[in-house]
């Protein structure tokens, strides 16, 4: 039996393709967005 895992470069709500912009490459802060509908994510390595 195989699950499949949703794509993390696909946006949650629509499913879009996410675009990426790197906003502090010292700190590895990278903004997700969806061109689509307007959603936002940001990840950062603790």
């Amino acid at each position: 039996m195989t699950v499949d895992a949703a794509d993390p470069r696909a946006c949650p709500t629509c499913g879009d393709p996410l675009t990426f912009e790197i906003l502090d490459d010292e700190r590895f802060l990278v903004v997700w967005s969806c061109v689509n509908c307007g959603v936002i994510r940001t990840t950062e390595p603790l």
